[in-house]
C-alpha cells in the first residue's frame, strides 16, 4: 500500500517535471511541499518477490512403514506417491481405478490409551459418514458391486493400525490393496494421563484419512 505522504511526493515529482516549479506545487496542493530532490519523500514500496513454491513433507508409503518414514524433517517436493513412481503411472491408474469419482476426507482422534485403530477407524468414518451418493447405481457401470475404494490413512509414526477393523467401517465397496498407511497425522498432547482409561502417558493420537471413490 502506498501512503498518502508518499503519493503526495509523488504528485509533487509529476508537477515538477512539468516545468511549473515550486510555485504551482505550491498552489496546486496550497501547501509547501518537501522536494523529492532533497530527500523529503519516502522511498516508493518494492514490489513483492516472486513466490517461493511451496513444499510438501515426507512422501507416501505403499503399506505402513513404507515410503519415506525417516525423512519427516526434510521437506521434499511431492512426487505422487510410491506407487505411482514404482509404476510409472498417475492419476486413477495408480489407485487401482479408471475413473476416480470424488474424494472424501475426514480426521479422527483417542485421546486416552493411545490406540492408533480407534484413531484411524474414526477418520475413515469421518471421511464417509456424512456423505450421500444415490446415484452410484448410475454412474458407476456395475454399481455398489463394481464401485472401488482407495483408502488411505495418515498415522504418527511407529502407530500400529489393525486395518481389518479399518476394511469393517466400509458397508460396500471394493478396496483397493493395499490400505496405503503412512506417517501423518499428530502425536499431541492431552494434558493429562488417566490410568483408568489405558493410558500409558498423555499421548493425544490423531489420524486423518483420504477415501478415493471410483471404479
Amino acid at each position: 500500500m502506498i501512503s498518502s505522504a508518499q503519493r503526495w511526493c509523488v504528485a509533487a515529482s509529476r508537477a515538477a517535471t512539468t516545468g511549473a516549479g515550486t510555485a504551482k506545487r505550491s498552489a496546486l496542493f496550497g501547501r509547501r511541499l518537501p522536494s523529492p530532490r532533497a530527500g523529503g519523500c519516502l522511498p516508493l514500496p518494492k514490489p513483492h518477490p516472486t513466490p517461493v513454491p511451496v513444499m510438501v513433507m515426507g512422501g507416501r508409503g505403499r503399506a505402513f512403514g513404507g515410503g519415506r518414514s525417516g525423512a519427516m524433517s526434510a521437506a521434499m517436493p511431492f512426487d505422487g506417491g510410491s506407487d505411482a513412481t514404482a509404476t510409472g503411472l498417475g492419476g486413477p491408474q495408480a489407485l487401482g481405478m479408471t475413473q476416480v469419482l470424488f474424494v472424501e476426507v475426514g480426521m479422527g482422534a483417542d485421546q486416552h490409551g493411545q490406540d492408533a485403530t480407534k484413531a484411524a477407524v474414526r477418520a475413515c468414518r469421518n471421511a464417509i459418514e456424512f456423505n450421500s451418493i444415490p446415484s452410484i447405481r448410475a454412474i458407476v457401470p456395475g454399481g455398489y458391486d463394481a464401485m472401488k475404494l482407495h483408502i488411505q490413512i495418515g498415522a504418527p509414526e511407529g502407530a500400529k493400525i489393525d486395518l481389518a477393523k479399518v476394511r469393517a467401517v466400509f458397508p460396500y465397496g471394493n478396496i483397493v490393496d493395499p490400505i496405503d498407511v503412512c506417517v501423518g497425522g499428530l502425536l499431541a498432547k492431552s494434558g493429562i494421563a488417566i490410568p483408568e482409561m489405558g493410558d500409558k502417558n498423555d499421548d493425544f493420537v490423531i489420524c486423518v484419512a483420504s477415501v478415493t471413490v471410483g471404479y
